[in-house]
């Protein structure tokens, strides 16, 4: 859950077993306050069961002007529960918001298929 690479409006969650990027990413003040999407992130993450991983999540365009929206991944840490796949939308009322809440839930089970449409 700690490494993960955002590029873009878009956060890619990294395998345990890969060996952490060659170049430290550069020092941030202490006095500055983490990136919205690493606090978005951060409170998406706090919706999940601990067992639960984000595998990615990637950030929407909205109807509503200051709604922000996120699609996820997300599936246990277990070994062999693939199976237990899920889609999440979230939502947040606005860029600043504290809280977020789950719009929608899907299951992904082997046979399904997914069309996204639209510009975003």
């Amino acid at each position: 859950r700690q490494s993960f690479v955002m590029v873009k409006g878009a956060a890619r969650l990294l395998p345990a077993e890969e060996p952490p990027p060659a170049e430290p990413p550069p020092a941030e003040p202490p006095s500055q306050a983490p990136g919205q999407q690493e606090q978005h992130l951060h409170l998406m993450m706090q919706l999940l069961r601990p067992q639960d991983a984000i595998r990615l999540a990637v950030r929407l365009e909205s109807a509503r002007p200051r709604r922000v929206r996120y699609l996820l991944v997300v599936r246990p840490e277990e070994t062999g529960a693939e199976a237990e796949t899920a889609l999440l939308g979230v939502d947040f009322a606005h860029e600043g918001a504290t809280r977020c809440t789950l719009g929608m839930v899907l299951p992904l089970w082997s046979d399904t298929q997914v069309f996204l449409d639209g510009d975003g």
